[in-house]
């Protein structure tokens, strides 16, 4: 198959790329770079410089190609503060982007695999969270959650007008290795909450609200994986999942996990005190998420391989050359 993957240079995008490589798949990637700046690295596929919000773009690559198949990564995507600075430019470019590659690649998309978020559920108040459950849920608070939600109605509507084959995917908080820190709350929690307290040894720990929102942490080796092995199966074929460690966590046992961690790996003193500095947190922050992964466990068998701990290690060996 030929394979486009938006947000090629992103880290999910680079954990699915080999494995869909390894199955003989042809990749051409495109990705603008929004993020972090530009990056130079050795790519065994096409790659296209380019912003999908630019429909010249978006028609010079389906001038050039038909696909298969499309994963479409790229988004702006944030942790608290970054969804509260930036609203206008999430809500606009990440549904510019994907009406753009659906409206012009309409013709040349056999199935589109769109990565939605959690935050869909941002207000829902049944736990665990299922997949149905977006149909009589109250409008998402933020402009992070209403675009993915969005997206969601446009790939459904393109496949209802055009017959585009979709998937959806709604993964829970994922937690990957090479996330840098950036100011405070634009960076996800957990690569937030590592640098205030490894580097930063902030001491008490600046935290957002009263600490006791719930969360579920899931490695992105799990997702990425998933993605890559279950997105092209018949089974998966116009179908929404959700994917996710359900171990929840909330952000004070996140602090305390990521504490006793750095104890261990000498990057804290042994009679260091966690404690906490309460910061006013958004009206819509989300107090609890807990996904219901009973769907994909019975349509592929799937379950989560590496818990929070795991995932911690795993960050923080790589940060820290441990």
């Amino acid at each position: 198959m030929r394979i486009l993957i938006t947000g090629s240079e992103g880290s999910l995008a680079q954990i699915v790329i080999p494995y869909l490589q390894n199955d003989g798949h042809e990749i051409i990637g495109v990705d603008n770079f929004a993020r972090y700046g530009h990056i130079e690295r050795k790519r065994t596929y096409e790659f296209m410089a380019g912003d999908l919000g630019d429909t010249a773009v978006v028609r010079s690559v389906f001038s050039q190609y038909a696909f298969d198949a499309v994963f479409h990564f790229a988004a702006l995507i944030y942790g608290v503060v970054g969804f509260h600075k930036r609203p206008a430019d999430i809500i606009a470019d990440n549904n510019l982007m994907t009406i753009n590659l659906l409206k012009y690649g309409r013709e040349k998309i056999k199935r589109f695999i769109y990565l939605s978020s959690s935050m869909v559920y941002e207000r829902s108040m049944k736990w665990p969270h299922k997949e149905e459950d977006t149909e009589d849920i109250t409008v998402m608070s933020t402009s992070y959650g209403l675009s993915k939600y969005i997206g969601e109605r446009v790939v459904q509507s393109f496949h209802e007008q055009y017959g585009i084959d979709y998937v959806i995917w709604r993964p829970f908080n994922i937690i990957t290795p090479f996330e840098a820190p950036e100011e405070e709350g634009f960076s996800h929690v957990f690569a937030d909450m590592i640098d205030k307290i490894l580097v930063q040894k902030q001491q008490p720990v600046n935290i957002f609200g009263d600490g006791e929102q719930i969360r579920c942490f899931t490695n992105i080796y799990d997702v990425g994986d998933s993605l890559a092995t279950f997105s092209l199966r018949d089974e998966a074929t116009n179908q929404i999942f959700n994917i996710g460690n359900s171990e929840p966590t909330t952000i004070k046992e996140l602090a305390a996990r990521i504490v006793s961690i750095g104890k261990r790996h000498g990057l804290l003193p042994d009679d260091y005190c966690l404690t906490f500095k309460h910061q006013p947190i958004y009206a819509d922050d989300v107090k609890k998420r807990i996904p219901d992964v009973s769907k994909i466990r019975n349509v592929f068998g799937w379950k989560a391989g590496l818990m929070i701990d795991g995932s911690l290690e795993q960050y923080i060996r790589h940060k820290f050359n441990k």
